[in-house]
Order: structure tokens, then C-alpha cells, then sequence
């Protein structure tokens, strides 16, 4: 049977009709998938009011059958207790919880494990200069760092806008960790044309305002990559209290395409931002008298996509040797370099990888240029590795004179040896690269990599590359940007309860977002396996400190050695039977940067008094689900409260080298956070709840282990020491009236 002969290939006009027709099919797709997410809000939305009738319902029979009761002769006269005086009402609560069983308490069940090997991230949100499609660059390197190292990143496009009024933003994965995000705006941007006008910087920070609610972005950094962006940075800023980062890749003055206007907008975000990142040595002696720190992260490579030997290349084929570019053929590339050398040299080939941005037809006439125009990033290493000398032909200007080249690190990967022009930034890699003063010196350079037969300085360009990898500048720019946050301490005292302890410990190494932070665990003497688990992690984890007491040194002593080792700029003391959910840290810390706070405590399911909240979770995935519910609804929102208790409050450190210490007078709890929180009201700074910020306690863990008649004595005593103290009587804690 004979062969069925091969389809006749299809003209372009039908392969374009083909496409249209396959788009249309799309954007039908597309809408019947946006109509069932519709219904389906609508549905959701439907049975969630009907359950709310229902329990109305519930509510107003239970409440009619509550005021039946206190109708009754009984709940008059049990009514006529609660006119005793405070101290009753306090003794009261603390018989109920000695009453209470003395087994430790049970942790809260999670369906998901905790793992010290785990590591909470902030985000990162990058107000783009390129679409992540665009030629692959710096940009979508770093981002793709910091997705590996764990952190979400929000790419932000500079293209195809929403128009308003429709949908806030909308989200497409990119890749793993990495997320486009298109946001709602009247027009687009013209983000290197001109500054982004404030209406439409509010809209986009109104886009925004709805991502970081919806994705619960409790911490994050936004990396500003084109000064036109700095209206929109400094909205951030102030709504959100992200921190700005402007990563200055390029010298802007005289750069094609950019205005005076955005001149004067990138001096007023270099003067506002947290942390400038520089490309180049140039640009680092530009902003080093801005303000703020500035870091010089140079570009990079991917070393282990570039050190890959021949995968086979279309220019396989062609005669040697091969001199090879990749990249931009813009306005910065000596294209008459280019054509002499090819000319002089009619014998090499020269390939060059990239779409053509201007005239180019002087090469077009050379036999032995190749023109290859714009290929995939993936097919990029294959080219190199069929290159024998590889060159960065760019003309030396103010623009190329803060230029380093990403081709450069990247043409080391492969080990392939280096002409260039002599661009100041390449200076210091001498011995690595050749570079030229001029044409003859260019052509020079060429004539010698391509004769030379050195194994040892192919391996030294290697080791090079292998050390300017981009996860490399990840590193250096996620140091900068924890330096620039500053320390956190986190301080524990624990006191048996290892199962407590355990998970209240791991939550804090998953969960805290903060990039550097330290665990100061204390032990009072715990006779179960706290103190043995404490010693194993801090021999993990780089993060945890411990100290083990061989006496009961109480709550505040305990508390005090973790504050005397604690090196942070903000202090956060927790009890071990505290579980904190993702980015608890956030709220507390953006409270603490005003200056007249002085104690913030965070809300919680278990407390004495206003800082305890209603809660329905029953499982810590539940939990993290409602924290991040509560931190969305109340976001910013706090209130002067009276005492702040010691299960979760922060501090700024001036704050306590201002109050001192715990009174340990205060012998083993009880009290000491009250006489915290008035020495800070005396002192001049305000105690507030942060109802942005919620913590899971379990409540009394370490007073379940004592005995009833150890517990009413230390009470009273504590009491006592507390009305001596002050000369005034205590005042018993309060509920908030839906708890009391």
C-alpha cells in the first residue's frame, strides 16, 4: 500500500484565518468560564444568606428563651452576686481554672506538619519594566530567584491593562511561585514617556489593595524597576507599609525614549526608597549620597543553563570559527565594529542572536554575518556552545558606561573567551576578557581567542560564571533588604509542656515572615523532653538560641534572660503554649513604627481581657484560614487597651531599654504584664491591642502543672506585691461585653 502524500503546507493567509479562528474559540471559552464563576458567586452568595436567616432564626429563639430565663426568681437572685466587689469576681475566674483538670493541655490538631526545615517568605511584588514574555533579562531572573528561594512573587505587567470597573486585577501563574498580575486602570501607563499620573497611580494601588487582601500579602517588598513607578511605590508604602526597593539597572539620563519628567521622578524615589539596588559601579557612586543604603548586586547568570555542553545548533553548520553575540541589536550596539571586523575577516563567521532595533543592512550584505533574529531563551545555550569566540561589541557612551553586561557572565559559563569594547564595568574581570580601545584592538582581541589553546583559562572563566550566578545576587539583595527591616527577637519561656512547646516553636521557624529573626527559648527547669528537643534545635537551625535554667526562674526572670541575649530592634515575647499563623509578625511590627507605642499585644482566643476574641476554628489549618480573615477585616485597626498580657507583645528595643525589665518580684507569673503595661502608660507611651494581628494560645499551660493551693497563694501574693508596688488596688481584667 502506498504512502498517503504529505499535506500541501497552508498559505499564510489561511494560517492566519486558522489563528483568528482559534482566539475566537478562546475568548468563547474564556467568557463561558467567567459566566460559571459567576453563577457560582451568585450561588455561594445565595446559600450564605440563607444560612445567616437560619441562624437569626436560631439566635432569636435562643435569645427569647435567655430572657425567659432572667425573668425567672432564680436568675434574680444569681444575678445579685455579680454586684460583689472586683477581687470576688477575680477570684472567681482563677477557682474556675483550678477546678480544671492538671493534665497538660492537648496541642491543637493541624493537618498539615510543621517542619523546622520549612522557612516563612515575604513577598515580592515587582512593578515591572518588561513583560515577563519579553526578552529574558534581569528582571525575570531575579524574580525567578526569589520564587526559588521560597518567596510569591507578583509581577505586576506594564501591558494589557483591565478597564476599570470590571474585575480588580487579574492573576495568571507564570511560573512556579511567580504570578502576572494585570491591574485595573483607565489607560495605560507610558512608563517610560512620562510619570504615572496620580489617578492612575491610585487605581493601581486600589488593584493592589485588592491582591494583597485576597492573598493575605502580609509582608512584602515592592522592587521598582523604572522610576515611573514611584507614584504607585509611595502609595504602597503608606497604605500598606511595604517597603521599597528600587532596583536602578540602567544609567536613565540620555537613555532613548526617556523624558526630563522621568529624570526627576527617579531622584525623588531614590530619595524615598528603603534600598537601591545597582547594576553597575557607576550607578553605586551615582546613589551613594541619595538616603537610603544602597547595594551593588551586579547582573548575573544562570550558570547551570549556560555551562550545558553542544545540544546541537542550527549554526552547527557553518564554517569556522564562529564569532558569536546574543542579545539586543539596539541603538548601543557598534554595528560598523561589527561590519569592519566581518569584513576584515571574511573567513570567520559571525552569528548574531537577537532582533534587529536598527539599521542593519550593512551587515545584510556581509556573506559571512548571519543574522538569526530574536530566538527562545531556551535555545540560547545551544548557540553558545556553538560559538568559539563570543563579543560585546557596544559603543562606549554615559548609557554603556554603567552598563554590565549579562552576556558577559553568561558567555563564561560556557568557557568561551571574551572581546568586547572597553566598557568601564568590565574593567575589573581584565584577565577574563579581552578588551579593545579600537577597531584594530577589537579585531586583535578576535585573531587571539580564536587561536587560543589555554585549558586553564577556560576553566578559570568557568569558575568565574560559576560564582556570579543570579542566585548570588538573590542573596546579596535578600541581605540588604533584612538589614534594612532590621532584627526581630523572638523570646519564649518554656516550662514543661513539651508537646506545647514543640509546636509553638516550629510555628514560629514556618511561620514568621520576617527575614531576620532569631528564637531565644528559655527553660525554667522543665523535667519532661522540652529541654532536650530546645538543645536539638538549636543545633538545626542557626536561628534558635537556647538557655536552660536549672532552677524555676518564673515567667519574667525566664523572660529577662531571653531580653539580655535578644539583639533585635524589635522584641516579641510569646508563652510556649502560644501557636502563631503565617505572617503573624507583620501587623504587630507595622504598629510598632509608630513612635508613641510603646506595648502592642495581639488578639487571641484565649485571654483575661479584651485582647481575647470569639474564634470558630477547630484545627490550625482552620485557624490560619480565620487569622488571615481577621488580619483582612481589621487590617490597621488597633485600640488602647489596659494591660497588654505577655502571651504575644512586642516592643521596639529603645521601648525597653526605656522601661527596664520584667519586675521579678513577680515570683513565677501573674501580674508582671500588668506592671509592664503601666510603666509604659507612665513612661509616656500608649498599650494597644492590634486587631490586625491574632496568635492561638491555649491559656494557662504552665499553671495547670501547679496546684491548686500553689496557685491561690501565688495569686494573692502577686496581687499584694502589685497594690504595694503602685498604692493603688488592682483592676480586675474585663471581656469584651460580647465574652464578658
Amino acid at each position: 500500500m502506498m504512502n498517503e502524500p504529505p499535506p500541501s503546507p497552508r498559505s499564510p493567509h489561511e494560517l492566519e484565518h486558522e489563528v483568528a479562528r482559534l482566539a475566537r474559540a478562546v475568548r468563547e471559552r474564556d467568557a463561558i468560564i467567567r459566566q460559571r464563576e459567576d453563577d457560582i458567586a451568585a450561588l455561594r452568595s445565595e446559600a450564605a444568606r440563607r444560612e445567616l436567616e437560619l441562624e437569626a432564626r436560631g439566635l432569636a429563639a435562643i435569645e427569647a428563651e435567655l430572657s425567659e430565663i432572667k425573668a425567672s426568681r432564680a436568675w434574680r437572685a444569681v444575678d445579685r452576686y455579680r454586684m460583689l466587689r472586683a477581687r470576688v469576681r477575680a477570684f472567681r475566674a482563677l477557682r474556675r481554672r483550678l477546678t480544671e483538670p492538671t493534665r497538660p493541655p492537648t496541642p491543637l490538631e493541624t493537618t498539615s506538619p510543621l517542619s523546622t526545615h520549612q522557612q516563612g517568605r515575604h513577598d515580592v511584588v515587582v512593578l515591572s519594566i518588561i513583560d515577563w514574555d519579553s526578552r529574558w533579562q534581569r528582571p525575570q531572573q531575579l524574580a525567578s530567584k526569589f520564587a526559588d528561594n521560597g518567596h510569591r512573587v507578583f509581577y505586576v505587567r506594564m501591558s494589557g491593562f483591565l478597564p476599570p470597573g470590571e474585575r480588580a486585577y487579574e492573576l495568571e501563574e507564570l511560573r512556579g511561585n511567580v504570578f502576572g498580575v494585570t491591574v485595573a486602570t483607565r489607560m495605560h501607563p507610558r512608563v517610560y514617556e512620562q510619570p504615572i499620573e496620580p489617578t492612575i497611580a491610585s487605581a493601581v494601588a486600589d488593584s493592589l489593595a485588592a491582591l494583597r487582601a485576597e492573598h493575605d500579602i502580609s509582608l512584602a517588598v515592592a522592587l521598582v524597576q523604572i522610576p515611573t513607578w514611584q507614584p504607585v511605590a509611595a502609595l504602597v508604602r503608606e497604605r500598606f507599609g511595604w517597603q521599597v526597593v528600587y532596583d536602578c539597572m540602567d544609567e536613565w539620563s540620555g537613555f532613548p525614549g526617556i523624558s526630563r519628567s522621568v529624570i526627576a521622578e527617579e531622584e525623588r524615589l531614590a530619595a524615598t526608597a528603603d534600598l537601591i539596588v545597582v547594576s553597575a559601579a557607576r550607578l553605586l557612586e551615582k546613589w551613594s549620597n541619595a538616603g537610603p543604603p544602597v547595594v551593588l548586586a551586579r547582573n548575573a547568570t544562570d550558570f547551570e543553563r549556560f555551562a550545558v555542553g553542544d545540544n546541537g545548533s542550527e549554526l552547527d553548520d557553518l564554517p569556522r570559527p564562529i564569532i558569536g553575540y546574543f542579545g539586543a541589536i539596539s541603538e548601543w550596539m557598534d554595528v560598523d565594529l561589527v561590519a569592519c571586523a566581518a569584513k576584515e575577516r571574511p573567513s570567520y563567521t559571525f552569528a548574531l542572536v537577537g532582533a534587529p532595533e536598527v539599521d542593519v543592512r550593512a551587515l545584510k550584505r556581509l556573506p559571512n554575518v548571519h543574522l538569526l533574529g530574536q530566538r527562545p531563551y531556551e535555545e540560547i545555550p545551544a548557540h553558545l556552545a556553538a560559538f568559539d569566540v563570543c563579543i560585546i561589541p557596544f559603543l562606549v557612551n554615559d548609557i554603556t558606561a554603567a552598563t554590565d553586561p549579562v552576556k558577559f557572565y553568561e558567555y563564561l559559563s560556557g568557557g568561551k573567551p571574551v572581546v568586547s569594547t572597553w566598557m568601564p564595568e568590565l574593567h575589573e574581570y581584565g584577565e577574563h576578557v579581552t578588551l579593545a580601545h579600537d577597531r584594530a584592538e577589537f579585531l586583535a582581541g578576535i585573531d587571539a581567542a580564536v587561536n587560543e589553546d589555554d585549558q586553564a583559562r577556560r576553566e578559570a572563566r568557568i569558575t568565574l560564571a560559576r560564582a556570579n550566578d543570579w542566585q548570588a545576587r538573590y542573596e546579596a539583595i535578600e541581605d540588604s533588604i533584612a538589614q534594612v527591616l532590621g532584627r526581630l527577637s523572638v523570646v519564649v519561656v518554656t516550662y514543661g509542656n513539651y508537646e506545647l512547646s514543640k509546636q509553638c516553636i516550629e510555628s514560629i521557624l514556618v511561620n514568621t515572615t520576617h527575614p531576620d529573626f532569631e528564637v531565644i527559648a528559655v527553660d525554667n527547669a522543665s523535667s519532661d523532653a522540652t529541654p532536650a528537643y530546645l538543645r536539638t534545635c538549636a543545633a538545626s537551625d542557626s536561628r534558635v538560641r537556647v538557655e536552660l535554667n536549672d532552677e524555676n526562674a518564673g515567667f519574667a526572670g525566664g523572660a529577662n534572660q531571653g531580653l539580655a541575649l535578644a539583639t533585635g530592634e524589635v522584641m516579641v515575647i510569646l508563652n510556649n503554649d502560644v501557636v502563631v499563623p503565617p505572617g503573624w509578625q507583620a501587623p504587630m511590627l507595622r504598629h510598632l513604627e509608630q513612635p508613641d507605642i510603646g506595648l502592642v499585644v495581639a488578639s487571641t482566643n484565649a485571654s483575661g481581657n479584651e485582647s481575647r476574641i470569639p474564634v470558630t476554628y477547630t484545627d490550625l489549618d482552620e485557624m490560619e484560614a480565620f487569622a488571615r480573615t481577621r488580619r483582612r477585616e481589621h487590617d490597621g485597626r488597633a485600640f488602647d487597651i489596659r494591660v497588654a498580657a505577655m502571651y504575644c507583645v512586642g516592643m521596639r528595643r529603645e521601648v525597653f531599654e526605656a522601661l527596664g525589665p520584667l519586675d521579678e518580684r513577680f515570683a513565677v507569673g501573674w501580674f508582671e504584664d500588668d506592671d509592664y503595661s503601666h510603666r509604659a502608660r507612665l513612661a509616656g507611651y500608649r498599650v494597644i491591642c492590634a486587631e490586625d494581628a491574632f496568635v492561638h494560645h491555649v491559656g494557662q499551660a504552665a499553671f495547670q502543672l501547679l496546684s491548686p493551693a500553689d496557685l491561690e497563694h501565688l495569686w494573692d501574693a502577686n496581687q499584694q506585691r502589685y497594690e504595694e508596688k503602685w498604692g493603688v488596688p488592682w483592676e480586675p481584667h474585663t471581656l469584651r461585653p460580647e465574652l464578658d
